[in-house]
């Protein structure tokens, strides 16, 4: 799955056809629209298969005046994304394994830190759950 500008991005045809589920963006979309499509084709893709890990490219170009991305997300519909997503893994018992990218100003690492905090302050990362094990014998 990916969610992009379709008019940047991707700039190979091949590239393109691998994608199994296109979430094409036009020039400056906003939080509300970008966060909609965000949830319902994350839960639709995982209604189709059900993954042993999830492999989350958390890019930040999404960022309005990002001279890249082209969109117009908010810093606070980015760390959104990400709680929709992880909440969405964790809801699902998948296992998420997220990795930072793009993003083209230098506030974004505020950006970044701000969501991961975000996560940790809503249990969807941190330490995991104590598991109770019966000593062996």
């Amino acid at each position: 799955m990916d969610v992009y500008n379709r008019h940047i991005y991707p700039g190979d045809t091949m590239a393109k056809r691998a994608i199994k589920r296109k979430i094409e963006l036009d020039w400056g979309t906003e939080d509300k629209e970008y966060l909609e499509k965000v949830e319902t084709h994350v839960k639709g893709a995982l209604n189709e298969v059900t993954p042993d890990v999830i492999v989350y490219n958390a890019g930040t170009d999404i960022l309005d005046g990002d001279p890249l991305g082209g969109l117009s997300i908010s810093p606070q519909g980015i760390i959104k994304r990400d709680e929709i997503v992880f909440s969405i893994a964790r809801s699902r018992s998948i296992p998420i394994l997220m990795v930072t990218s793009g993003g083209y100003q230098k506030r974004t690492a505020r950006i970044i830190a701000d969501s991961i905090l975000n996560l940790h302050n809503l249990g969807l990362i941190g330490k995991a759950p104590a598991e109770t094990h019966e000593p062996r014998i």
